[in-house]
């Protein structure tokens, strides 16, 4: 089950960052995105539409907003992705680009919950992982993301 978590992960990422939204199919009813405590809006959101509701919020923000994967770490039922995101608010005239880390739970193929991280560490460190354990620790060389397996929803 667990690289079959993978590869839904990627197909996952690629419906968040190129349509914006999740299929439902993809989600469990009681999915979950949590924010973390320092987060502008931290907290848990629960159910597939607040899920996506949540999706929508980042979009609506950042005029442009894209994660790269750069490592997936296959960790059971519980997948991290690990990567830099990239934003950009036009009319504040703010960019970032830093590490960023999320973890995906899946149950019977369909994400759970989904936290995310201003650090590899931080993601690593909730799953009971260190980067040292981790080849490249804080700074892997990025990989390019080939797109999602062959799927249909």
């Amino acid at each position: 089950m667990s690289q079959e978590n993978v590869n839904t992960l990627r197909w996952i990422l690629q419906q968040l960052f190129g349509g914006r939204r999740i299929h439902p199919d993809l989600l469990a009813e009681d999915a979950e995105w949590v924010n973390p405590h320092d987060a502008i809006e931290p907290g848990t959101r629960r159910g597939a539409d607040c899920f996506n509701g949540a999706i929508s919020t980042v979009f609506d923000t950042w005029d442009d907003v894209r994660f790269d994967t750069e490592r997936v770490i296959d960790n059971g039922d519980e997948i991290v992705a690990l990567g830099r995101i990239y934003g950009r608010v036009d009319a504040a005239g703010m960019e970032i680009a830093s590490p960023h880390g999320q973890i995906w739970t899946f149950r019977d193929g369909r994400a759970v919950r989904m936290r995310w991280f201003n650090s590899h560490r931080e993601a690593l460190e909730a799953v009971g992982l260190s980067d040292r354990g981790i080849a490249g620790g804080e700074n892997p060389e990025p990989r390019a993301y080939r797109g999602p397996p062959e799927r249909s929803v």
